[in-house]
């Protein structure tokens, strides 16, 4: 089971790592679209493109609160 709960962990850090990649290059694009356009953001196609990117953010925490819950069962730490 353990080797199992390793295999979980090391997933997760992965697809952490790609969504973190990705939250970078959307919020460098953002900036780019508003310097090139003031009222992007508070454009619809803005407001959802700022949405999603906070979407990913907060599944970012979702992983980590997951990656912390197996690792503390792997040192079993329960409570």
């Amino acid at each position: 089971k353990m080797a199992k709960l390793n295999k979980l962990i090391n997933f997760l850090d992965t697809i952490d790592e790609e969504i973190k990649q990705e939250i970078y290059n959307r919020e460098e694009q953002a900036e780019n679209k508003t310097d090139a356009w003031e009222g992007w953001e508070d454009s619809e196609k803005g407001q959802d493109y700022i949405y999603k990117t906070e979407a990913l953010d907060d599944l970012r925490n979702l992983i980590d609160e997951v990656i912390d819950k197996a690792q503390r069962i792997k040192e079993k730490d329960y409570y």
